[in-house]
């Protein structure tokens, strides 16, 4: 019993092109989730989204939930690349914070209309479900997810996701951890932590702590910080994503390289990826 994860891309800002790229992708941020009990979240819909279309596509038709950390375009463009949505059969539900500049249902359809995309959502084959997540929990099926707010321009939320085999993911794309608020840090660092320490935490890593003082405002964070929150709440396996988009193949295997020197259970998220996240706290395997 366990829970699989897809990492359909995990680049930010921009896609990324070419032969320098390919071992940890191009694509923007978007995942697919997998519960023991077979719900499919997905996180985010970046360019990633039309390999995790792919991937849906050979589990056949059925219900999809569409979890947003926030709405800025490298998380939102992959919309317009799911092919399921032209598909009967097919139900999204897509959650998601209201935020200053709009709530998941203003959002969406904004994308998926003229002037920005041909084709209306409302025309499209599949049905859609539009549900504002303001509450601090709520039930996907049998998973549990809660949500905090952390620092990103424009506001982003956080996720953890627990599974009924007893399996925990939190997930943190886009989160500026040295503009952290006391509460904003609370109440992550006790969402990582209970109601036991999650089996992974997938977090930003879009810089390093030698050059992070040049980004500041951004909304990213650094490795460093990333596997320090990590250690101090016992979470042993980190998934490092939002990589930059200038980051060669040959730039991320050897932050990779200096990364497992300091926690050997720390890795770079390629897209591609699917990773099993067991019950016990002490495997989170990489596969």
């Amino acid at each position: 019993m366990s829970m699989q994860l897809f990492i359909g891309g995990m680049r930010g800002s921009q896609p990324a092109t070419g032969t320098a790229f390919e071992q940890f992708g191009g694509d923007t941020t978007s995942l697919l989730l997998v519960s023991s009990e077979g719900e499919r979240l997905v996180f985010d819909a970046g360019t990633g989204m039309h390999t995790i279309a792919r991937e849906l596509a050979t589990m056949g038709p059925g219900e999809v939930a569409v979890l947003f950390s926030h709405y800025h375009l490298d998380h939102m463009v992959g919309l317009t690349m799911n092919p399921l949505f032209y598909e009967s059969g097919w139900s999204f539900k897509f959650m998601g914070p209201a935020l200053a500049d709009g709530d998941v249902r203003e959002v969406v359809t904004r994308v998926l209309a003229p002037p920005y995309w041909p084709v209306s959502w409302e025309q499209m084959e599949a049905r859609f479900e539009f549900a504002t997540f303001d509450a601090e929990e709520i039930g996907i099926g049998n998973l549990r997810v809660r949500q905090c707010p952390v620092p990103h321009p424009g506001g982003c939320r956080a996720y953890r996701i627990d599974d009924a085999s007893g399996a925990a993911l939190v997930y943190a794309t886009d989160i500026e951890w040295r503009n952290r608020t006391k509460a904003q840090e609370t109440a992550f660092v006790t969402m990582c932590g209970e109601p036991k320490p999650a089996d992974l935490l997938v977090i930003d890593a879009h810089f390093a702590e030698a050059n992070a003082d040049a980004f500041v405002g951004w909304g990213h964070t650094c490795w460093e910080d990333g596997v320090g929150i990590a250690g101090s709440v016992g979470v042993e396996r980190v998934l490092l994503g939002h990589h930059a988009p200038e980051a060669t193949d040959q730039a991320l295997n050897a932050l990779e390289q200096q990364v497992k020197k300091c926690v050997p259970g720390a890795a770079l998220a390629r897209s591609g990826q699917w990773l099993t996240i067991k019950g016990n706290r002490n495997h989170a395997d990489m596969a």
